[in-house]
């Protein structure tokens, strides 16, 4: 993993959403809870109408559960608003760990590390839809679980992470020319390869074509150039 590369893309290019101008919990598991399932450009609007509602977790606890689902009204998923206010009326102390955060309701494995990680900079690895992605089409295989999440503000690593597979590494026509992990272009990385594996030097010419290949998991595209010899 290129983490330094992968950093400094983040802090070029986050998009300056309002759950990213604190480390309050608070803040982090409403709008983590938010995202289940739900696009980031939908959540930022009831994220900020719920946190001038209910700034504070005993807010939260006070207000019924009729003023809660009001709130929450046209976002979906009902369930995930339910669990957060029953979660708010029995929470005694935040979790600060992931396997904490596993307990309170509504919170599952990714949601976990993702408000462990940023909150309180637990190492602990996000891996969802997005993440996996990114990760496999780097390793060109099908990736099942993350790695180590590396030393120095895992919840800004994690936070990149899953930037990079919703604005750039997408399910369909990735932008790989933008991934900041990607190191080379298809032209660079044709005559890096042909070289390590027979010795020849080439001139990459025309792209010939592009060939979609599915695995179970994911799909890869192939990308044939016509190449001249040019010595070794």
């Amino acid at each position: 993993m290129r983490t330094a590369r992968l950093r400094a893309w983040f802090r070029r290019a986050a998009r300056d959403l309002p759950w990213r101008r604190t480390k309050h919990p608070y803040a982090i598991w409403v709008s983590e809870v938010m995202l289940q399932q739900t696009q980031v450009a939908t959540v930022v609007p009831y994220y900020e109408r719920w946190m001038k509602r209910f700034p504070t977790v005993r807010a939260l606890a006070r207000a019924s559960l009729d003023e809660v689902l009001k709130v929450w009204e046209g976002l979906g998923y009902y369930a995930r608003a339910r669990n957060l206010h029953r979660a708010a009326r029995g929470m005694r102390r935040w979790p600060r760990t992931a396997a904490e955060w596993r307990r309170v309701p509504g919170v599952g494995a990714y949601t976990a590390a993702a408000i462990a990680s940023i909150a309180y900079g637990e190492r602990a690895a996000v891996f969802d839809g997005n993440v996996r992605r990114v990760l496999s089409r780097l390793e060109g295989r099908d990736v099942a679980a993350p790695p180590p999440v590396p030393r120095g503000d895992p919840g800004e690593f994690n936070q990149a992470l899953m930037e990079l597979g919703q604005r750039i590494c997408t399910p369909r026509a990735p932008r790989c020319g933008e991934c900041p992990l990607a190191g080379e272009s298809f032209e660079a990385c044709v005559r890096r390869e042909v070289e390590e594996e027979t010795g020849f030097r080439v001139a990459v010419g025309p792209l010939l074509a592009v060939v979609p290949h599915r695995y179970s998991h994911f799909s890869v595209e192939l990308h044939a150039y016509h190449c001249f010899w040019r010595g070794g």
